[in-house]
This record gives C-alpha cells, structure tokens and sequence, in this order.
C-alpha cells in the first residue's frame, strides 16, 4: 500500500467502538483514528515529524507554506487562523518536571479541515496518547466537534495535574507551628515557583480558546458554539482553582513569615536581657581589674570574694524583677 509516495505500515486495533490505526509514514508516527459516530472525521497525531513529513502532510492536506513553517518549530506566539480549507491555532500545554518540582510549557499545533483533525506536538503527551471520546458529543458530525473532544481532553488532563499542586498546599499548610519555619519557607518558594509557572502557562490558552470560539464558529456551524463555549468556561475553571491556590500559599507564606519573626523578636529579646544583665558587672568587674592605687578592696583578704558575692545577689535581684515582669 502507498499514499503520498511513502511506505506505509497498518496496524489496526478494533473495540466495538473505535477503530485505530497506527501508521509509520518515514521518521513519525501517525495515528487515525475512526469512530462510529464520528461521521468519517480523522485523527491524525503527528509526533516529532520530519522535515520530509511535513512536506508530504501539507500536500496531502493542500496546508498553506506560512502554515508548514510554523509546525516545523515552536512559534513565537500563540494564535488563531483561518484559511479557506483550514482553521489552524496553538494550544500550550504544561508539563510537570518531578526533579525540577515545576512545569514548563510544550506547544501543541491543531490543523483542523473539513474532514479532519490534525495534531503536531514535539513532546510525548500523555492526554493525546491516552485520548478517548468522552460521550460530551453523542454524535461527531464535524472536525470542530473533534477539536472540541480534544481540547477537552488537554483540559481535564491539566485538572488532574492540579492534584500536585493541591496535595503541596495541604501538606504546607499543616506543617505550619511546628517549629519548621525555615523548611517550610523552602517548600514554599518552590510551590509558588511551580503555580507561576503552571499559571503564565493557563493563562496563555484564554486568549486562544476566546479566538477559537469566535471563528471556530464561523469555519464550522453555529451548532458547535456551545462546545467551543464549553472549552471557556473549562478553562476558566481551571484558572480559579489556580487563584484559589496561589492565594493559599500566600497566606501560608505570611504566617510562616509571621512565625519566622516571632522567632526572632524572642532571639533577640534574649540577647538584651542577658547584655543588661552582664554589662554592669562586666564594668565593674574591668574598674576593679584597673589596680590603681586607692581601688576599694584591693587590700582585703576577702576582697574578691566580697565582689564576686556582691554582682551575684545583684543579677540575681535583676533576674527575680525581669521574671515578675514577665520579661523572661
């Protein structure tokens, strides 16, 4: 079998719902997918193509030059473009580093046509490997009703990402008055570390679902507004829980904070108190080291003894009131 000059391998997997086939067309992998009600719509995921792929995806799908550029490297911004036969937009996803303990950001690019859906990504997605109708759209009678499922699926994916982010949160939170304050202080700069960089990530996808849900429309039907409305709303869903999060984390910064110099007012507090307490008698103690003639003491048997004994009940009268003021 051949189709756009290149050697094609099937291998099909069949559920009585969807039917899959993997296709290795040069160096990538492309994977359509058909669903019963999906009215002959496709799939195609494109992972890591190659200059010579892309080249044959865009004939294949007659997809403009300025179009092929774009996918062969991530873009410099996000946005939304419609052509004659196509709706083309980026779509950022986070990916969450265990070592790092933050996310970054990956570019996902959606070519949608009339009949299909077209997906490059550079990276592994785990959400687009795993990518099941979700039942939301009983019937798929567009590639916009596709897109939709899609992005859904990136959507909830992100949700469940969230998970991290709340579990650290909790864990701060009652890690707080244990006496951990500089450990909790790190704990908690990474995690607002992580939520930034999570939030600039979210918060680049709002203008570009806004975008789609206006000329997504006009590509497809009005009939697909609600979806595309349902993608908005999902995401600012998201971006809630993440202000709910971040403004967690900053009351737990303030308390710790709060702790922290409490701690150190305490530090230093002792510090005055011991300085009051010993200065007096160091004075004394450096006049009487002078052992000039006429110093007080200086001739008796007991002189030292007499002044040791002296400063003794003295700081011990100092501590007594301290303690009945409270100040100790």
């Amino acid at each position: 079998m051949r189709r756009a000059n290149l050697c094609i391998r099937l291998v099909y997997e069949v559920t009585d719902i969807v039917l899959s086939a993997k296709l290795r067309l040069g160096g990538f992998f492309l994977l359509i997918r058909y669903n019963k009600d999906m009215a002959n719509i496709q799939w195609l995921d494109l992972l890591r193509p190659s200059d010579k792929d892309i080249k044959a995806f865009g004939k294949k799908f007659k997809i403009h030059p300025v179009t092929l550029d774009e996918l062969r490297s991530p873009s410099a911004r996000a946005h939304v473009e419609v052509f004659k036969n196509y709706i083309y937009f980026i779509y950022y996803f986070p990916l969450y580093d265990p070592i790092e303990e933050t996310s970054w950001r990956t570019e996902i690019d959606f070519v949608v046509t009339k009949n299909a859906v077209i997906t490059v990504h550079y990276e592994e997605i785990e959400a687009l490997r795993n990518f099941e109708m979700s039942g939301g759209t009983k019937k798929v009678g567009s590639s916009i009703l596709l897109a939709y499922e899609l992005v859904m699926a990136l959507l909830n994916f992100q949700e469940r990402q969230l998970r991290h982010i709340a579990e650290k949160t909790e864990a701060v939170g009652q890690e707080l008055f244990k006496d951990r304050e500089k450990e909790v202080l790190e704990k908690i700069s990474r995690l607002k570390r992580d939520v930034s960089e999570y939030r600039i990530i979210v918060k680049h996808q709002g203008p570009i679902l806004h975008s789609l849900l206006n000329r997504g429309v006009h590509f497809g039907s009005e009939e697909d507004r609600p979806y595309l409305n349902d993608l908005v709303g999902e995401h600012l869903r998201i971006v809630n829980q993440l202000d709910d999060y971040r403004e967690a984390i900053s009351d737990f910064e303030d308390t710790n904070n709060q702790l922290m110099n409490i701690r150190t007012t305490e530090v230093m507090r002792t510090f005055t108190i011991l300085s009051f307490l010993t200065f007096p008698f160091v004075l004394i103690a450096a006049i009487f080291d002078m052992n000039l003639h006429g110093t007080p003491l200086t001739d008796q048997q007991y002189g030292f003894w007499i002044v040791l004994g002296t400063m003794a009940v003295a700081m011990s009268i100092l501590v007594a009131i301290f303690k009945k003021r409270g100040w100790i």
